[in-house]
């Protein structure tokens, strides 16, 4: 059972959570209602990097390949009379 006290503060953050969510959403529609964006330069889009001169910061994704990568996998089967037979493969990719 919850105390008098604890349910009185509980109300009094509910209330007031209430009134600062009324107060904030009120406050964004008092703005200028107009049908352009907010900041027409700036777009969700993200634009290509034009500046040359930073272009040389800008880290490129390098994948360097030299010749196939091989592993050896060991297959382990069981042979005749329940006894283990490992099996190597080399595979390559």
């Amino acid at each position: 059972m919850i105390s008098i006290s604890l349910r009185r503060t509980l109300v009094k953050k509910i209330a007031l959570g209430v009134a600062a969510a009324l107060v904030l959403g009120l406050g964004a529609f008092s703005g200028a209602a107009s049908a352009a964006p907010a900041s027409p330069a700036k777009s969700s889009i993200a634009q290509p990097l034009t500046d040359v001169s930073a272009q040389r910061y800008v880290e490129r994704r390098r994948v360097i390949r030299r010749g196939p990568h091989c592993t050896v996998r060991k297959v382990v089967t069981r042979g005749p009379y329940g006894k283990r037979i490992v099996r190597t493969s080399r595979v390559c990719r």
